[in-house]
């Protein structure tokens, strides 16, 4: 008899997020034309971050500096977020 070969399915990261401000899962990270900016924004009430592009970060680590931005106040629901580096 051969041996059952089994398949463990690969851990991915995500791609969807949960909003700090309102709580929903509807934040996602985007590229701008060109990879000069990452838009970090909740589709539900409109929190928004935007960053310098690097191609060594993930989505994920985008989302930790959207995080570390909205628990320091810099960020504003509805309005442009800061700049990398600003503060």
């Amino acid at each position: 008899k051969r041996a059952r070969v089994r398949l463990i399915p690969k851990r991915r990261l995500p791609t969807i997020f949960e909003c700090p401000s309102c709580g929903t899962t509807a934040v996602s990270v985007s590229v701008g034309k060109g990879k000069k900016k990452v838009f970090v924004i909740c589709s539900k009430c409109g929190l928004r971050g935007e960053y310098d592009y690097s191609p060594y970060l993930s989505p994920v680590d985008y989302f930790s500096k959207f995080l570390d931005d909205y628990e320091a106040g810099r960020l504003a629901e509805g309005v442009a977020g800061v700049e990398e580096g600003e503060g």
